[in-house]
C-alpha cells in the first residue's frame, strides 16, 4: 500500500517520462524494489488498492520476462511469455506460444487515405469478393466485363496483389466464395445473354488443392444473374442467386435458393421467391433470426418499386417486411453496439420511361425491437450508388458509398462517411473514383485498406488507410 511518500524519496513523474503525454505527472506512480541476493524469487505481483481494499491495478512481473523492440516478431513456443513493444501499432503484445495478444494497444483513429497500388485489369471490373483460403492467403476475385482473358483472380502477397489466376467466362457481373468444410468454392454470376437456342449459365469453381488453383465443378441455370450470396444455417449451407431478368426481357422473374446436397456434393434448388429485376442479396442474422434481403432494382417499368426482407421460419424464408426502394443495388448490413442497421443503395428513379434521376437519396434503416421492424433512421443523398461497405478502425465505425454516375459524368467523388452516434453518419473522406461499381474493406499484417473497381475503365485501386 503506498502511503504518503518521504520528501526526500519525492519527485515529478515528468522527470522520468519526458515529453510523454500518456504519463501525466498528477496519474503517476513510480516505484523502485530493491531485492537482496539471498531472496531466491522469480515472479512479483504489485498493486494498487483504494483505502478501502478494492483492487485498482494489478502487474504480475517476472524476472525472466524481456521486452522486444520493433517490427513484427515471430511469436512461438520460444517466445512464450514474452513481450513485445510494437513502436509502429503503439501497443504492447504477450506471446501465448502461437499469437501475440494486445497487453496495451492505443485504438487506432483513421487520419486520412492514401494511394497504395493500381491494379490495371484486362477490362472494366464489376465486383469485387476478397476471401482467405487456409495456406494459400488472402484472395480478391474481380468480375471483369470482358470475355478474354475473363476474370482474374489476384493474391496478396509482399503487400500487394498479383495476379494469380485468369477465368475464362461470359461477362461476369459478381463473385462470391463459400466454404464448406475444408472446401472452398466460387461461384460467379453470368450477365451475359447466350448464344441463340443455348441457356444463360452461371459457374460454380473448386479451389483444387493439388493443383493450387480453381476448377470448374458445377454449372447452374441463370436468367442474367447480379449477384450471389452464400450462407449457413445451422448445419445447411446455401447459395441464392439474384436473377435479373429473363431471355425474353422481362424483369418479373422467380430468384432460387440452392442448399448443398452432402449426399450428391453439388447444390440443388431449395426455394424460389419472386423478385422484379433482382440485383443484390443479403443475409443477415440477429439473434436467433435469419434474414435474406433482396434489392428490386426494376419491374420493366418503374425502379421506384418495393424491396423485401424474408425471416427462416420452418425451414423456408417467409415474408418479413417491404422497403420502398429507388432502383435498389445493394443492401448493407452492419452493427453498432447492440444497434442493427440496414443500408440500401439505390441506383436511379424511374417512372413509366420517363427522365432518369440520379441524384438521390440512399437510405439507412434501423430495427427496432418494439415494433419488429426496419424504420428510416438516415437518408444520406448519393449518385447512382451501386455499393454499400461498412468498416471499423479502433473505435471507430464507417461507411463508404460507391457513387457510379451523376447523369452526365462517371468520374465523382465516392465519400466515406463517418459514425457520430446522434448525428448519424457525417461525411469525412472524399475519394476521386470512375464508374465506382464495389468497395472491399480488409486488414492484414499490414495494415488496413479499402479497394475499389470501375465499371469504366480498366484500373482498380487499392488504398491504405493511414492511422494515429
Amino acid at each position: 500500500r503506498f502511503s504518503s511518500p518521504s520528501p526526500a524519496l519525492s519527485f515529478p513523474a515528468s522527470e522520468l517520462f519526458i515529453n510523454c503525454s500518456t504519463f501525466p505527472a498528477e496519474f503517476s506512480i513510480v516505484a523502485t524494489l530493491k531485492l537482496p541476493h539471498t531472496l531466491q524469487m522469480s515472479e512479483y505481483v504489485f498493486s494498487v488498492l483504494r483505502e478501502e481494499g478494492h483492487l485498482l491495478l494489478a502487474l504480475r512481473v517476472s524476472a525472466q520476462v524481456r521486452v522486444m523492440l520493433g517490427p513484427t516478431k515471430v511469436c512461438s513456443q520460444m517466445e512464450q511469455g514474452q513481450l513485445w513493444l510494437d513502436t509502429l501499432k503503439k501497443g504492447l503484445f504477450l506471446c501465448d506460444g502461437t499469437h501475440w495478444l494486445p497487453v496495451l494497444q492505443e485504438k487506432e483513429r483513421l487520419d486520412y487515405v492514401d494511394d497504395y497500388q493500381d491494379l490495371h485489369t484486362s477490362s472494366e471490373t464489376l465486383d469485387i469478393e476478397l476471401f482467405q483460403i487456409p495456406g494459400a492467403g488472402l484472395f480478391a476475385a474481380m468480375a471483369h466485363r470482358a470475355a478474354t482473358p475473363g476474370s482474374s483472380l489476384y493474391r496478396w502477397n509482399n503487400g500487394s496483389f498479383q495476379l494469380y489466376q485468369n477465368i475464362s467466362m461470359l461477362r461476369a457481373h459478381s463473385w462470391r466464395h463459400v466454404t464448406i468444410g475444408r472446401q472452398v468454392f466460387l461461384a460467379v454470376s453470368n450477365a451475359m445473354h447466350p448464344a441463340e437456342g443455348q441457356r444463360e449459365q452461371s459457374v460454380i469453381y473448386k479451389w483444387s488443392v493439388r493443383k493450387r488453383k480453381f476448377v470448374h465443378y458445377q454449372t447452374l441455370h441463370t436468367h442474367s444473374a447480379r449477384d450471389w450470396e452464400a450462407f449457413h444455417i445451422s448445419n445447411d449451407t446455401f447459395l441464392a442467386v439474384a436473377n435479373h431478368r429473363t431471355e425474353a426481357g422481362n424483369h418479373n422473374i422467380e430468384s432460387v435458393i440452392y442448399k448443398w446436397n452432402p449426399s450428391t456434393s453439388i447444390f440443388e434448388v431449395n426455394q424460389t421467391l419472386p423478385t422484379s429485376g433482382a440485383y443484390d442479396w443479403e443475409f443477415f442474422t440477429v439473434g436467433t433470426y435469419h434474414f435474406l434481403a433482396v434489392a428490386n432494382a426494376f419491374d420493366g417499368s418503374s425502379t421506384y418499386i418495393d424491396s423485401s426482407i424474408y425471416v427462416w421460419f420452418e425451414g423456408a424464408f417467409q415474408d418479413f417486411q417491404t422497403i420502398r426502394t429507388c432502383g435498389a443495388t445493394d443492401w448493407e448490413m452492419f452493427q453498432i453496439g447492440n444497434r442493427v442497421f440496414l443500408a440500401v443503395a439505390n441506383g436511379h428513379m424511374l417512372y413509366n420511361h420517363g427522365q432518369s434521376l440520379y441524384a438521390i437519396n440512399s437510405t439507412i434503416y434501423e430495427l427496432d425491437m418494439s415494433t419488429k421492424m426496419f424504420l428510416k433512421f438516415q437518408d444520406i443523398i448519393t449518385y447512382s450508388a451501386v455499393d454499400w461497405e461498412f468498416f471499423t478502425l479502433g473505435d471507430e465505425h464507417f461507411l463508404v458509398v460507391a457513387n457510379s454516375y451523376d447523369g452526365s459524368s462517371y468520374s465523382l467523388n465516392s465519400v466515406i462517411y463517418r459514425w457520430q452516434g446522434y448525428e448519424g453518419f457525417v461525411p469525412a473522406h472524399w475519394l476521386p473514383t470512375i464508374g465506382c461499381s464495389d468497395w472491399e474493406f480488409f486488414t492484414c499484417a499490414e495494415g488496413s485498406y479499402l479497394m475499389y473497381s470501375s465499371a469504366k475503365t480498366s484500373l482498380s485501386k487499392v488504398f491504405k488507410l493511414r492511422t494515429h
